[in-house]
């Protein structure tokens, strides 16, 4: 008694099931532009940027999603100059993932690494796409201001530094107290922050700096900077600003002192 197949719609349905007719079946669409098949596709329909810098080795995952799973995967790079092939023995494939180890050494190794798997049904048609970019750390904050001052809120403005070639974020770091205790911290996609519910006569630090995947920028920071309670004296808005520099220290010589400043303040 052989097995039956009927096909319903889009369904498939098997009668009179026997031992043979165990295994893997294809389902296949046609229009009047063609066919597709269970062909693997990337998980990540996006372009993925990766950043790395001169002599930096990264580890690049392709994964797909593949019914069955692939048997193979192919790896290609191009750049403005020209399309090359990467060779089998540079990277490692298992299933529905590839790892490529890639080590860019010059500016030409800088561009578009393309990955292909194929299963037992087709090869993959569309790659999933890498492009790889000279990247670091981000490039501190600048020209840092104070405005909109009352005795418990104030407004940070900055000026944004060169991302390093990768997104970057902002963050704003509060602290307080003689031990320089940190009270919060604020993350934004603009170096641009309202303060809020600060305490008068509280002395405050404050540091801004941006991150990315490579690390995090050294910080700009306001020193010293104080809020007077208007209802039990008047007095001055007294702050010191310093840049922080690669080692994290603060340089005493280096920092200007301001009484009763006008807002905003620009700093350079």
């Amino acid at each position: 008694m052989s097995a039956r197949l009927i096909l319903i719609n889009q369904s498939l349905v098997l009668q009179k099931v026997t031992r043979q007719s165990a295994g893997r079946y294809a389902c296949v669409a046609v229009n009047q532009e063609g066919e597709t098949t269970n062909s693997p596709t990337c998980k990540h329909e996006r372009v993925v940027v990766v950043g790395a810098s001169r002599a930096e080795s990264l580890d690049i995952y392709c994964e797909v999603d593949a019914d069955p799973p692939a048997r193979s995967f192919r790896w290609k790079f191009n750049n403005s100059g020209e399309t090359l092939e990467v060779g089998p023995e540079r990277y490692t494939s298992n299933g529905t993932t590839s790892l490529l180890r890639y080590t860019p050494v010059a500016d030409l190794d800088y561009g578009t690494l393309s990955c292909w798997a194929e299963n037992a049904i087709a090869p993959q048609v569309v790659p999933c796409l890498f492009q790889v970019v000279a990247a670091g750390k981000p490039y501190p904050v600048r020209n840092c201001s104070l405005s909109n001052q009352t005795s418990s809120s104030v407004q940070v403005w900055c000026q944004p530094g060169s991302d390093g070639g990768l997104p970057q974020v902002f963050i704003l770091e509060l602290y307080s107290g003689p031990t320089s205790q940190l009270r919060y911290n604020m993350t934004g996609s603009e170096p641009y922050f309202l303060l809020t519910d600060l305490e008068p006569d509280v002395t405050f630090r404050i540091a801004v700096l941006a991150v990315n995947s490579k690390g995090r920028s050294p910080a700009f920071v306001l020193e010293e900077v104080t809020f007077r309670d208007p209802e039990k004296r008047t007095g001055t808005f007294r702050f010191l600003i310093a840049h922080l520099g690669q080692s994290g220290s603060i340089n005493r010589s280096q920092l200007v002192h301001y009484g009763t400043p006008t807002c905003p303040l620009g700093i350079t």
